[in-house]
């Protein structure tokens, strides 16, 4: 039995969790007998499939000639779980690699981002592993210092490898575009092309999956979904008065207001706006950590959701649920320009024209809801009919695995 290794994924960030279980979801669908193997730095929650940790010395070891001698250069790392030979056993048993990074391979990250991206390119190529990095967010390449020449080397040699390449923006398709164009493509984000449900038996072993308990949402109510990156662009302080001004105009409004944490790290946030509503039953502060799952179901009970972290807008949209987003990258803009939403976006790179403006638009959206709900729907509706997930797995995904056990098979002695 063949192997499909994926890289990239998370569970730690709820977003990452989403795209890591669609994406398994999807395999198990096509291919229930495929061993799934996932590098990634959680611990195992009796998932049905097995996590490995391989740390970036290992992989740059695996390269071999002078990539090998600098990888035994590199500091080992504690949470490690393989070694090499387990590691040589596994690649040359696997099937493909697939990529769902969600965002890795920009300079606006550290050096050690990109390489890591590129090593496994590389080691996908050394091994003669078919690859696809799907729905993704590239660029911008503006290294410095050596790694100006460095790193776009690196990635005009090896961007050619992958089989396919999904940009899930024009701009990081445009970024692209100087190192490769022939297999290089748009596509929206792989959680709106995934399955609405997840079969949990694909999930975690024997089904065995214990939500928490379902939070009954009140009738008229509105999530916020807060995002402490936004502090970038302004003081605590003054988030905390945006938000406050939303909520107020809101209960105003007739609304209740639930403020929803997507990151563990916006836990803060909603619990300084709670502070200026500590005696209001109308303004409910959820503690707990939901997981991907459990979002999904959350969300779908408002009437509309004010958001800043990227994958709440993307399970709300799943769920027809319409959306008022603060953003700053490229990507809030197109996903709610791809759903006819764009004027409901706001960049919170100038939070003096968000203030200005946002009472306006959730009073535009209170009065349009059931209307934008109905568009946002049958978008929704169209990417599920012709989704990535046809593509890799059911045409391009089913080559690749037959000339990877082809291969294989030509390695065994006679």
């Amino acid at each position: 039995m063949g192997k499909i290794l994926i890289t990239g994924g998370q569970m730690e960030n709820k977003g990452a969790q989403a795209m890591s279980f669609t994406v398994i979801n999807e395999i198990r669908n096509r291919y229930p007998d495929k061993e799934i193997i996932m590098n990634c730095m959680d611990e195992d929650r009796n998932y049905n499939f097995e996590i490995i940790k391989i740390g970036k010395k290992l992989k740059v070891e695996l390269l071999g000639g002078v990539y090998g001698s600098i990888g035994k250069l590199i500091p080992g790392a504690s949470h490690v779980n393989v070694n090499k030979q387990k590691m040589k056993e596994l690649l040359n048993d696997t099937d493909l690699i697939i990529d769902i990074s969600g965002f890795a391979l920009s300079s606006q990250f550290s050096i050690r981002h990109s390489i890591n991206y590129l090593v496994n390119i590389m080691l996908a190529k050394k091994y003669n592993i078919p690859m696809i990095l799907l729905s993704q967010s590239f660029g911008p390449f503006d290294y410095e210092g050596p790694y100006k020449t460095i790193i776009p080397a690196l990635m005009k040699k090896y961007m050619t490898y992958p089989k396919a390449i999904y940009a899930r923006e024009q701009e990081g398709l445009e970024y692209l575009s100087k190192y490769t164009t022939h297999n290089v493509k748009k596509s929206v984000d792989i959680v709106l092309q995934g399955s609405k449900e997840f079969n949990l038996e694909h999930l975690f072993k024997g089904g065995a999956y214990s939500p928490k308990e379902p939070v009954a949402v009140m009738p008229n109510s509105v999530a916020i979904v807060p995002n402490v990156k936004t502090m970038k662009y302004g003081s605590r302080e003054t988030l905390i008065h945006m938000y406050k001004e939303m909520t107020d105009h809101l209960l105003a409004k007739g609304k209740n207001v639930y403020l929803l944490r997507h990151s563990t790290e916006d836990l803060i946030l909603c619990q300084d706006v709670k502070k200026h509503y500590a005696q209001d039953h109308r303004v409910v502060l959820l503690e707990d950590e939901y997981d991907c799952i459990e979002i999904h179901h959350l969300l779908d009970q408002f009437d509309f959701i004010i958001a800043s972290r990227y994958h709440s807008i993307v399970h709300a949209y799943k769920n027809g649920t319409p959306v008022l987003a603060l953003g700053w990258a490229t990507k809030y803009r197109e996903l709610l320009n791809h759903f006819g939403q764009g004027e409901y976006i706001f960049d919170v790179r100038d939070l003096e024209h968000v203030q200005q403006n946002m009472i306006r638009k959730i009073d535009l959206m209170i009065d349009n809801r059931d209307v934008e709900a109905k568009i946002i729907e049958s978008i929704a509706a169209e990417i599920q009919k012709d989704t990535i997930f046809n593509e890799v797995f059911d045409g391009l995904g089913s080559q690749q695995v037959q000339e990877t056990e082809e291969r294989t098979a030509a390695l065994q002695p006679s």
